[in-house]
């Protein structure tokens, strides 16, 4: 069942029913390609009778910023967090805003690691995407291959920025554990 939270579009799944749950999953990008495939699966499953799942879109936070950030942290007190949400666009934008592209994707990632760290979040799972790969690197493609060269030109901004989760979660990993 969806039902409205505290904002016009910030919906939960319960998949209980009493009010505690074991684990409660805030899935950020909420309206997204992934995201919405994701509230679909969850809402056409009944398997997990110990789990709540929020999901959370930009029209309920701006991940951007960190105090916006902290206050859904706050508000669903998450024990796992599903990071999809991006900053994306087409070719054109991709192209014209390489620079708002890398800002945004790291300032929303930074943010969400950061809040998972304070608030004890005991897995945090981020989506990357196909760009991140270098130009023309051979099909089929896997996650050794991420780093052997650069992105294609048109999304430099945005592709390195989805890089640097792996760099941001190794070093979260190694500092905090």
């Amino acid at each position: 069942m969806d039902c409205d939270l505290s904002g016009p579009s910030m919906t939960t799944r319960d998949q209980e029913s009493s009010t505690s749950s074991s684990r409660i999953v805030l899935v950020t990008g909420a309206n997204g390609l992934v995201g919405m495939a994701v509230r679909e699966q969850v809402a056409a499953q009944d398997h997990d009778a110990n789990a709540k799942w929020f999901f959370v879109s930009s029209k309920d936070a701006d991940l951007r910023d960190p105090k916006s950030t902290e206050t859904v942290f706050k508000r669903v007190k998450p024990t796992h967090v599903l990071h999809l949400a991006a900053h994306v666009g087409g070719l054109f934008a991709n192209m014209k805003y390489q620079v708002e592209f890398w800002r945004d994707n790291m300032a929303m990632q930074e943010n969400i690691f950061e809040c998972c760290r304070k608030f004890n979040v005991q897995r945090l799972v981020s989506c990357l995407s196909t760009c991140i790969f270098p130009d023309g690197a051979p099909l089929p493609m896997d996650e050794s291959m991420i780093m052997q060269g650069p992105p294609h030109f048109s999304n430099r901004g945005y592709a390195y920025a989805k890089r640097m989760v792996l760099m941001l979660g190794d070093l979260y990993n190694e500092q905090y554990g």
